[in-house]
């Protein structure tokens, strides 16, 4: 009886363990394998797909490496290019009759392709939650996202000690960071982003003290302020990502970054045009992209990923849930508001200039 009842446990345990793998998986966005299949046929007769926006063309290549052996059958063709451009000549092209010659538009943020939302130029498709089982997918369906870009309160571990490293956004404003020890990128993203959250006016206000009072340096780029940062010219960085501070940390820069509260994320993103001439092609790779094995390709070959959400990987990430600051995410219901607000903000910045 007792060998009965010891069999009858492990079997429990057994079947316990397998359903919750099960859920778990599920949860993890594995989707649905029957779904996926279907679509990676109908994306294998069309052959190709082709992608416009800012990501590296060695991104792509590991990508096809990985599809080759995987879903072998579908050529990817991309053109790097920043997305604003991108977008207009979309737009362009299509008031001109031309037929399209894109299938996916990816940008680094969801502002940049509201004006395709605007125009209703994007194909909604459900499969990237229902069969992907992505959950970053925005604007009704239309966009998906690829990868986050969270922008901190960045440091110089040689000037400025993690205890002393501002942990809040009004902390900039201490008169100890006065003096051009302050960088900031100029387009101000993350303060307008602030103002999702707190308020046009809160947010305003204490970007025109730093601006006022601190006498930071303002730069465009954010790549710029990065390298800034590392070569000690400052202490404190405003306007680059946490990705890129990452990076420089692997090449032994003295540079490190806060999960400041609350956190700004953008949300990179791509949509498949309505008149995208390979469809299926680009609602499978759209959606294969934010998969686990898409994200572990982008994130090995250009430390990018999501960084929040179920799907989120890396160093990034892994801060973010163990230190769980709220987070300010770009969507849809927000990026008009931040580029409101982004654009009082550069008036401000250009009177203060």
């Amino acid at each position: 009886m007792k060998s009965r009842a010891f069999v009858a446990t492990v079997m429990i345990c057994l079947m316990s363990v397998f359903f919750s793998d099960t859920g778990y998986a599920q949860e993890k966005g594995k989707g649905d394998s029957e779904g996926i299949k279907e679509l990676y046929n109908a994306a294998r007769k069309e052959g190709r797909v082709v992608i416009w926006g800012p990501t590296d063309a060695i991104v792509y290549q590991r990508m096809q490496e990985a599809l080759d052996k995987q879903y072998p059958g579908i050529k990817i063709e991309s053109f790097e290019s920043i997305p604003e451009p991108l977008v207009q000549r979309i737009i362009a092209e299509s008031q001109a009759g031309k037929p399209a010659a894109v299938d996916v538009i990816q940008s680094g943020s969801l502002r940049a392709l509201r004006p395709l939302i605007d125009r209703d130029m994007l194909a909604p498709y459900s499969g990237w939650e229902k069969i992907f089982g992505l959950d970053a997918v925005y604007a009704d369906q239309r966009l998906v996202g690829g990868y986050n870009l969270t922008l901190p309160i960045a440091y110089n571990t040689k000037t400025v000690s993690a205890q002393e490293a501002p942990k809040r956004w009004e902390d900039l404003a201490d008169p100890k960071w006065k003096g051009r020890k302050i960088i900031i990128e100029a387009r101000l993203v993350p303060f307008a982003m602030l103002g999702t959250e707190w308020g046009k006016d809160k947010a305003i206000e204490l970007t025109k003290k730093i601006v006022s009072q601190q006498q930071p340096l303002i730069v465009q780029g954010g790549t710029t302020v990065a390298n800034a940062l590392a070569g000690g010219q400052v202490s404190i960085a405003v306007g680059t990502y946490a990705f890129t501070i990452e990076g420089l940390k692997k090449q032994g820069a003295a540079v490190d970054w806060v999960p400041v509260s609350p956190l700004p994320v953008l949300t990179s993103a791509e949509g498949v045009l309505k008149t995208a001439p390979r469809p299926n092609a680009g609602r499978f790779f759209a959606g294969w992209m934010g998969t686990p094995e898409g994200q572990k390709i982008r994130y090995a070959t250009r430390g990018q990923a999501m960084e929040v959400g179920k799907n989120a990987i890396g160093n990034v990430a892994e801060r973010i849930r163990n230190e769980k600051p709220p987070v300010i995410l770009e969507t849809d219901k927000t990026f008009t508001s931040i580029l409101e607000i982004q654009r009082e903000m550069g008036k401000l910045l250009g009177a203060l200039r």
